[in-house]
């Protein structure tokens, strides 16, 4: 592929998700986990709602809460975690579903991972 034919598909993803006005991203399976990530732009916040299930055989223990690092225009600008009580075991099959909210984020390109028991899962997104 050529730099002009994938600055041409860049574009047409760009603006396809400006349109969509949210994204959505799926993880491949690191661990006994499997992750999905929703990004949901308001007024003044960003919502990233963040899904991990278990797709083993056997229960899974989280000992934590899942820790983010969000990246703008190539730089770090954030890094956190979000606290749960102690730990959470999920039963084959089941998932936890939590979110974090972001308040005033400057117009830009984005990405954030989110990291939940060696399961990494990311999205892309602009803020305008």
């Amino acid at each position: 592929m050529t730099k002009m034919s994938g600055f041409i598909l860049m574009l047409i993803i760009v603006v396809s998700i400006i349109f969509v006005g949210c994204t959505k991203s799926q993880t491949t399976v690191q661990s006994d986990l499997v992750g999905t990530v929703n990004v949901e732009d308001s007024d003044t916040d960003t919502i990233v709602i963040y899904t991990f299930k278990n797709e083993s055989k056997k229960d899974v223990t989280v000992i934590g809460g899942a820790r983010y690092k969000m990246v703008k225009d190539n730089k770090d600008v954030e890094e956190g975690g979000v606290p749960i009580k102690d730990y959470i075991t999920l039963e084959p099959g089941q998932d936890y579903t939590d979110k974090k909210t972001f308040s005033n984020l400057k117009s830009g390109s984005y990405s954030i991972d989110m990291e939940w028991n060696n399961t990494i899962v990311t999205a892309k997104f602009l803020r305008n």
